[in-house]
């Protein structure tokens, strides 16, 4: 992408090396052993990123890499997927983030993360952006704890230069004043992260309309939850709706959906989708992510992102 030309969407999120692994059955003494491995970029930064981009929207991402060949790894993807890299940089002596999820039979999935290089990142190094945040069409971020911090910066600079924001919380944003989302046009969820940002039990359609109900009233555009295959809730102008929700997928890995799910709603919507319509094309994409083992593997190429 030249460099003189802005992005229509900014990114924030972190940027990791996954290494995904399925085990078989099989024991072997006391070990278990694997049925698959994939070694990919991603992290939630790089997945919104790159599913814009295959939507057709020119996205910048902001982010920090180590310098080892994880780090080099996570920037040939992007640069490969045609994600903008130019507020993408490197600490010297530091490793990359890397996460490890481990898939099994009749077992919930195991993420384990190093975050590295994501700690690294400053609420200078989001100044620096300032322009192409001015000059975007909307500026999407997903709030994990290593990056909180500057997610809150780039948030009051979004607010600044008057660029729509949307925002997916971790499950440890529940910590933020409701308040706090009055900054926010757009709140992208999963069925887990709306439970926690409300301090619920349970993660079904019923706590999602009830998140869905109290954050509606503090962001300024809209609140979207992504509940697998129950469908997509939009909250919008004080009316709720579950959308989507007969799609036959069969889900084998959550991994990477949500942020991939975030990424396809941003595109959507700069390209001056309606919400309803933004909401329900990110839910089918989301679910063919679900349908995969793997994150960035399981990710539809743009051309199936075309025909949904």
């Amino acid at each position: 992408m030249p460099q003189n030309n802005f992005p229509r969407i900014v990114s924030l999120g972190v940027l990791n090396l996954d290494f995904v692994m399925e085990l078989s059955n099989e024991m072997i003494g006391k070990k278990k052993m694997g049925r698959q491995i994939s070694i990919n970029a991603g992290g939630h930064g790089s997945s919104q990123a790159i599913a814009a981009v295959r939507c057709g929207v020119p996205t910048a991402l902001i982010g920090k890499v180590g310098d080892d060949a994880f780090g080099q790894q996570i920037q040939s993807t992007l640069e490969l997927e045609h994600v903008d890299c130019r507020f993408l940089s490197k600490t010297q002596g530091v490793y990359s983030g890397l996460a490890t999820i481990i898939i099994e039979d009749l077992a919930d999935n195991t993420f384990i993360d190093f975050l590295g290089a994501n700690y690294e990142l400053t609420n200078q190094d989001i100044d620096r952006c300032r322009d192409a945040v001015a000059q975007a069409d909307l500026v999407m971020i997903h709030m994990g704890p290593s990056i909180m911090e500057v997610a809150t910066h780039l948030i009051e600079l979004a607010n600044q230069c008057q660029t729509p924001v949307l925002v997916t919380p971790s499950v440890l944003s529940s910590n933020i004043s409701l308040n706090f989302w009055k900054n926010v046009d757009y709140l992208a969820m999963n069925l887990a992260q709306a439970s926690a940002l409300c301090g619920l039990k349970g993660e079904n359609a019923k706590t999602a309309r009830i998140s869905a109900s109290i954050l509606s009233g503090k962001v300024r555009r809209a609140v979207m939850v992504q509940m697998d295959d129950a469908g997509v809730l939009v909250a919008e102008n004080g009316v709720i709706n579950i959308m989507d929700t007969s799609t036959g997928c069969k889900i084998v890995d959550y991994s990477g959906a949500t942020s991939f799910f975030t990424g396809v709603l941003a595109a959507e919507l700069v390209k001056n989708k309606s919400i309803p319509e933004a909401a329900i094309k990110a839910h089918r994409a989301a679910l063919l992510c679900m349908e995969k083992v793997g994150v960035y593997s399981s990710f539809p190429s743009a051309e199936t992102l075309t025909s949904l």
